[in-house]
């Protein structure tokens, strides 16, 4: 699969797994008429959303690196510019929601969370938010940028101001967009198993998480080994 293809596909793919789980859903009453989807029921006040083409466009984009004198990856560029969301659901990668009303917003918010200057002011571009221990923010580490990829990192709140404070997660935001391609293609969570589950459904998670870990032999499977097998799967090498 080419550069042009991943975002489609892996957007497409995430929200058709959504739809299949029957949770395109969202609290937020003031959801704009244009993602509401009357076709999905509300339940106990979650309301029905639907996938939007994105109004974003190269200027809005030239725009946010000026402000914050920082390079947007190009696939992270694609995917702004690709569909509004508000969750795509991938286990292990939580990208801030991208509705169509308040994208900009979202994003000014993210930017100013926790400490700014550690972050962005050092050239981490936040895009999302640690889910495992809720540890900070997911970020671009454009200090490395080559060819409009990066490494992708998380800043670890935990460690503020000591040598572990970012930490690794993905050799590139290529390889973590293929890696988040094969979350699509489960649906069960394939990260973490405890002692008094199932051997069988243990070794659908190594082989669910092998896959994942395959896609970035140098990030995901190699420095960053440790962080995705700490859920109790670690399939053999």
């Amino acid at each position: 699969m080419n550069n042009d293809e991943l975002v489609p596909t892996l957007v497409d793919a995430a929200i058709a797994k959504l739809r299949r789980l029957d949770m395109c859903r969202t609290p937020l009453s003031t959801m704009p008429e244009a993602m509401r989807d009357h076709d999905i029921p509300t339940t106990n006040g979650w309301l029905g959303w639907k996938p939007v083409a994105s109004t974003v466009t190269d200027a809005d984009i030239q725009d946010l690196e000026k402000k914050l004198n920082l390079q947007f990856p190009s696939l992270y560029k694609q995917l702004l510019q690709y569909r509004h969301f508000y969750d795509l659901g991938i286990q292990g990668v939580r990208l801030e929601c991208h509705p169509i009303d308040t994208w900009r917003k979202t994003l000014d918010n993210l930017y100013k969370a926790y400490e700014p200057e550690r972050i962005v002011g050092l050239g981490f571009l936040p895009f999302g938010s640690e889910c495992f221990m809720d540890a900070g923010l997911l970020c671009f580490d454009t200090r490395r940028m080559c060819n409009g990829d990066c490494p992708v990192v998380y800043w670890d709140h935990e460690y503020f101001e000591t040598d572990e404070e970012i930490k690794p997660l993905f050799s590139s935001v290529q390889a973590m967009f293929r890696c988040m391609r094969v979350v699509t293609q489960f649906d069960f969570n394939f990260f973490h198993h405890f002692p008094d589950e199932s051997p069988r459904l243990l070794a659908d998670r190594q082989q669910a998480l092998g896959l994942f870990l395959a896609q970035d032999p140098w990030g995901a499977g190699g420095v960053a080994r440790p962080y995705w097998t700490s859920g109790g799967v670690n399939p053999p090498q």
